[in-house]
């Protein structure tokens, strides 16, 4: 009897050590500024008012912080994955867990009216521009694997969006093209982008869509190995094959922001969880890339989402200068921007997910 009397106390105070060791162990590690798992900064200690106390930011800051600088944080999160695939989950977080361990996001139905909205200010473009303007949109992995997709997973139609969009003067299709080459792959199994090889194949059409002849691919492909990306970082996703990213040095080409000449591949990224940035060294409101090797070629206003910094460097072999815009980060109208650079000709070109989700489309297409 005595010895069953002792359990309750021998429970308690291994509790208690287990709780004091927790709150030790989070006091002793330090704060982390960047979670290189989870490709994203991480929230620092907030600093106190009683103004913040309160209208309730300072509580709700240092949740975030506790959360995000739980000592372990890793290592619980990859714990977490492997319980739910023990449940058989096969999505976490906005991202299913598809068949030859792609990885593949969800495709959530848009805001009312942000289709058509979006949709208006492309068609729109000619008239304020009075250039001639190219449209496309890239499906997602989850149109171009859907076969791949646990069994009744929910997504929203993209096709409805690509046929509204086949109805706009200048767009041409790019969706069954990634289709056909979807065992290059197409598209990274741990990230949301298309593959060097996905942006080549539609590269080739956008080539022939404005009257040029598609260029071969360069045989001197450098492997960039180790890359995981977005989805796998946004799933806590434990165990996977690693992706190889691979570009291709072109001859001829400087990349130019703010009037500074920059590396059209950074490679600094290379031996950082990003990357995919080494693509141009990331996203820029708007930079320019020129081609010494066609001075006398047009000049192309290309507006567009991350997807085109590994297109890019194909398609300026056919034109003396491309300016980039990304409306995300971009304000100026384009009707402006064309006029003030001697623009030539416009191409649109979005992932249908980014298209979706970009408000200032309707902003810079003025």
């Amino acid at each position: 009897m005595q010895e069953k009397s002792k359990m309750p106390l021998i429970i308690t105070a291994l509790f208690c050590v287990f709780l004091f060791a927790g709150l030790l162990w989070n006091i002793l590690t330090p704060d982390r500024e960047f979670s290189p798992m989870e490709n994203r900064m991480l929230e620092q200690r907030p600093v106190f008012s009683w103004q913040a106390l309160f209208d309730g930011s300072y509580t709700s800051d240092a949740e975030t912080w506790l959360t995000d600088q739980f000592a372990g944080r890793d290592w619980w999160v990859g714990l977490k994955y492997y319980c739910e695939r023990a449940l058989l989950k096969t999505e976490n977080n906005g991202i299913y867990f598809a068949d030859g361990d792609r990885l593949i996001e969800r495709f959530d139905a848009p805001a009312d009216g942000r289709m058509e909205q979006n949709l208006s200010a492309v068609a729109g473009l000619g008239d304020v521009t009075g250039l001639p303007v190219h449209f496309s949109l890239i499906p997602s992995a989850a149109w171009v694997y859907r076969e791949d997709l646990p069994a009744n997973a929910p997504n929203w139609d993209q096709q409805l969006l690509l046929d509204a969009a086949s109805d706009i003067d200048g767009y041409f299709d790019l969706s069954q093209t990634l289709y056909n080459v979807r065992g290059l792959p197409a598209f990274y199994r741990t990230d949301h982008h298309w593959t060097t090889a996905g942006a080549y194949a539609a590269y080739e059409v956008i080539a022939r869509e404005m009257g040029f002849d598609p260029l071969p691919l360069p045989e001197d492909g450098v492997t960039v190995p180790g890359f995981y990306g977005t989805l796998y970082s946004q799933a806590g996703a434990r165990g996977y094959a690693p992706d190889e990213i691979v570009y291709y040095n072109i001859d001829g080409l400087s990349l130019w922001v703010d009037g500074e000449e920059k590396p059209i591949y950074d490679l600094s990224y290379a031996d950082q969880k990003d990357k995919y940035s080494l693509f141009l060294g990331g996203n820029y409101p708007a930079c320019i890339i020129r081609n010494d090797q066609n001075p006398d070629g047009e000049r192309l206003l290309l507006i567009k989402d991350s997807f085109s910094n590994s297109l890019v460097p194909f398609l300026a072999q056919h034109f003396s200068e491309i300016h980039l815009i990304d409306p995300r980060y971009y304000m100026l109208p384009m009707s402006e921007y064309t006029q003030q650079n001697d623009i030539d000709r416009v191409l649109v070109l979005y992932q249908t997910k980014n298209f979706l989700q970009d408000s200032s489309i309707v902003i810079t297409a003025k």
